[in-house]
């Protein structure tokens, strides 16, 4: 995938770090901010909310990003674009980084879907007998999944990420879990408050999960479905990569809450950019480090100059050429 060898134990362990996390903590707080706009607003307004925040960037940037990226690779690959030999019909079939956005709008048919069975439940059974029953399996349901020590959902993640090794692209059931849970923490402010109480906890114990699975990972190398020996120890890994997410999660909301929790433009305005900023992020990074390969300098420091090259060329074209535009109403709606 990557066209150069070149390993580095501590940009390997940062990687690792960021990715164990990102994706969960996004899809948590998205289905929390998706039951915060239900309850303030509608269904109907989120959905709609959805289709001009998320289905028309998707569409619009789709293909901009499928033409540019194999361009790209192309260079890392060989040295030069390759130009028209570029462009294949399979290209525009894959989302690249914006794999997310189509989970984003899956979510909208479930919820729906889910509203319309609960409706129609309601209708079939006696209202009694329906709120009754659903208020049960509410009590059980929360006080199994919303614990302040998370095993069970650490567990259901578990065996919900076997088919995929952990990984999410392909695994709609693993983000489903992540934002059904950040859906319903909405509903559970006793759990919410515990994290911002008990955030330095869940950090501490991720970390010594993640420490773990950093061990494992070096000690195991490279994946191979075939060796059956190393099974178990994989069952491993994937355990502790649940757990990370899930306690990274819990820790870093929590954090966030506890430290961040006040308005400040500051944050804002750096918020607003985020969505700009990883839409356009993936060919900004790659061209650079591609353009990098020929610098005789240590790899650390050009990971630490590419990270500073794509964030203030995304911050400033986000300022100068999205933010007041047309394409800064599209991303972040109406600034109020």
């Amino acid at each position: 995938f990557w066209p150069a060898d070149d390993h580095s134990k501590p940009i390997k362990a940062i990687f690792e770090f960021i990715h164990i996390w990102r994706m969960p903590v996004f899809f948590i707080l998205s289905g929390f901010l998706s039951a915060l706009v239900i309850s303030r607003r509608s269904t109907i307004y989120w959905a709609d909310h959805r289709f001009k925040r998320v289905a028309l960037p998707l569409f619009i940037f789709w293909i901009p990003i499928a033409l540019v990226l194999p361009q790209i690779f192309g260079y890392g690959f060989k040295g030069q674009f390759p130009g028209a030999d570029g462009i294949k019909a399979e290209i525009f079939f894959n989302p690249n980084h914006l794999w997310f956005l189509i989970h984003l709008l899956l979510f909208v048919g479930i919820v729906g879907i889910i509203r319309l069975i609960s409706s129609a439940t309601a209708t079939i059974f006696r209202p009694d007998i329906f709120k009754a029953s659903w208020a049960m399996f509410k009590r059980f349901f929360v006080g199994v999944i919303y614990l302040p020590v998370p095993l069970a959902i650490i567990i259901i993640l578990f065996f919900v990420l076997i088919p995929t090794g952990g990984e999410l692209i392909a695994n709609l059931a693993g983000t489903s879990i992540y934002f059904f849970l950040g859906y319903g923490l909405f509903s559970n402010m006793s759990l919410f408050n515990r994290m911002k109480s008990y955030w330095v906890y869940y950090v501490i114990f991720a970390l010594l999960a993640f420490a773990a699975y950093l061990w494992l990972i070096s000690e195991l190398g490279a994946y191979d479905p075939k060796n059956e020996e190393d099974a178990p120890l994989w069952g491993v890994v994937l355990l502790l990569k649940a757990a990370c997410a899930i306690l990274f999660s819990y820790g870093f909301i929590g954090l966030s809450e506890a430290k961040f929790g006040s308005d400040s433009h500051t944050w804002r305005w750096l918020s607003d950019s985020a969505y700009w900023i990883y839409l356009v992020h993936l060919p900004i990074v790659t061209m650079i480090t591609f353009a990098m390969f020929s610098f005789s300098i240590p790899v650390e420091i050009k990971f630490i100059l590419s990270i500073v090259m794509t964030s203030v060329i995304g911050v400033v074209t986000y300022k100068y050429l999205v933010r007041r535009t047309v394409v800064g109403l599209l991303l972040n709606g109406k600034r109020s």
